[in-house]
């Protein structure tokens, strides 16, 4: 698979265009019901931070393409999901984990067996 097949951002059928914006409104408007947040207060809200993190460096767009080919094109699912990950990210503190890296792991944790580090010894 490439970055040129059908469904992927550079190889959008009609189809595919629609729902991807259809995606983003539906999105929208779910963080908004989240978080009783309207416009441009979105962005800056909890979900809307996740999401932006999540996205990092890549477009946004490719993002929702990936969790609605992975939904077969289903735009409610697809939002449902997407919320219970950005849920998901905020309440296990990801942002923080990736800031902070190996350093803010307790050693109690490591030794719990719960982590691995990769590495070379001497």
């Amino acid at each position: 698979m490439t970055s040129n097949d059908f469904g992927h951002i550079n190889n959008l059928g009609r189809a595919h265009t629609n729902a991807l914006k259809q995606t983003w409104i539906a999105l929208i408007d779910a963080i908004s019901k989240e978080t009783s947040l309207q416009g441009k207060q979105i962005a800056d809200s909890v979900y809307g931070d996740e999401l932006f993190r999540a996205v990092g460096y890549d477009n946004p767009d490719v993002l929702i393409l990936r969790w609605l080919r992975s939904r077969k094109w289903n735009v409610n699912i697809c939002v449902s999901q997407i919320i219970q990950t950005l849920k998901w990210r905020h309440d296990w503190g990801v942002q923080e984990l990736i800031a902070n890296d190996e350093r803010a792991i307790s050693q109690e944790e490591i030794t719990t067996g719960k982590t691995y580090f990769m590495g070379h010894d001497r």
